[in-house]
């Protein structure tokens, strides 16, 4: 797959990377070995080799004569308790970040699936989060880098529960613009502490610095309990902020983990079923033709508001997030979809119809 570049300057790396594939072409598989490494060290460090290779999912042997390059390049360091990745090492993994990106040619399935499905932006980071947890944060890191471009001064921002979600919060900083609340996208559910959304608002606000305002009441409470709630001005003014929401971060659900997530009973499952749900983002089901058909709890982002929103981004990865990412996404135009090499490879796939 090949892709056209705007400018000379990316006109000459399709050029160059081409030549490289052809005239080296064990280049591409040494120069992944080697970043698939360094990732892992930097997400598990300090890790000691034999641990290192159980990672990877290879043998000693095979990290062995690696790890003396890296050393001697002083990418990386030994210590007595285990590799840890220098900051020449950490500024080599950023940059090699996108050159992996086009060596993989995922740069051109970016474009191509931003374009098929219709969205504002379509970014997939290399590997596979089902088989290499660093992936997370790799992707969380992508998450931030995008939606920091987006946020202005007086900004809500949202967030759901997750543990995608939460590693965009740990890898966020400071942002230039003033004035940023950040909110929980909805009210709290059977999650760990720590993944509930109102502890992700906390931490995010934390690094971004901006200010917070939690949400705690439970998610399903009825229309009626709501209503007596609302007129508490705490619960009341976070509320307002939730309406006012322009930029929402999310975690979707394939419809394989929906009723394990979520502690569903045999009746709403079977009820889900009979509606052909599929996936599920911030409460709101969709059905195979990407129709919102159900939404749980009266707490937090309204359906109907998200199209409204100025920019709503996913963040997850792996095969089984591909037919999700692209029910909650696909024609509408305020979406940001980040994942991964996994997911994107298969979400391709499906809408070539090979699937």
């Amino acid at each position: 797959m090949s892709g056209t570049k705007i400018d000379h300057r990316g006109n000459r790396m399709d050029v160059f990377l081409e030549l490289q594939k052809r005239l080296v072409p064990e280049i591409i598989e040494m120069t992944e070995k080697r970043y698939s490494i360094l990732r892992a060290i930097e997400f598990n460090q300090p890790v000691g080799r034999r641990a290192l290779a159980g990672i990877l999912g290879k043998s000693e042997r095979w990290v062995r004569g690696e790890l003396d390059i890296l050393k001697n390049q002083n990418l990386i360091c030994i210590q007595a308790l285990g590799m840890v990745i220098t900051d020449e090492g950490r500024e080599v993994l950023d940059k090699l970040r996108d050159y992996i990106s086009e060596l993989k040619g995922l740069k051109d399935i970016e474009k191509i699936v931003k374009e098929m499905l219709g969205i504002k932006e379509f970014i997939a980071v290399p590997g596979d989060t089902e088989n290499e947890l660093q992936v997370v944060s790799e992707m969380a890191k992508a998450a931030f880098e995008c939606i920091r471009g987006t946020i202005e001064d007086n900004d809500v921002i949202a967030v759901s529960g997750g543990y995608s979600v939460l590693s965009v919060a740990e890898n966020s900083s400071k942002v230039d613009a003033q004035n940023i609340t950040i909110v929980p996208a909805r009210g709290g559910i059977k999650a760990d502490m720590e993944r509930q959304a109102n502890i992700v608002a906390a931490k995010l606000a934390k690094n971004i610095g901006g200010n917070y305002y939690l949400l705690h009441l439970p998610d399903n409470i009825n229309e009626e309990m709501l209503r007596r709630m609302s007129d508490d001005p705490d619960i009341a003014k976070v509320l307002d902020y939730i309406a006012e929401t322009s930029i929402l971060i999310y975690g979707l659900s394939s419809i394989e983990s929906i009723s394990k997530k979520r502690n569903f009973t045999e009746e709403q499952i079977n009820r889900l079923k009979e509606l052909n749900v599929r996936a599920e983002a911030v409460g709101c089901y969709f059905d195979v033709n990407g129709n919102i058909v159900y939404k749980s709890g009266s707490i937090g982002i309204k359906p109907e508001h998200l199209d409204s929103i100025k920019t709503v981004m996913s963040v997850g990865g792996g095969i089984r997030k591909a037919e999700a990412i692209i029910l909650t996404s696909k024609g509408r135009k305020n979406r940001v979809v980040v994942t991964d090499e996994a997911a994107a490879r298969e979400i391709y796939k499906i809408l070539k119809g090979g699937n």
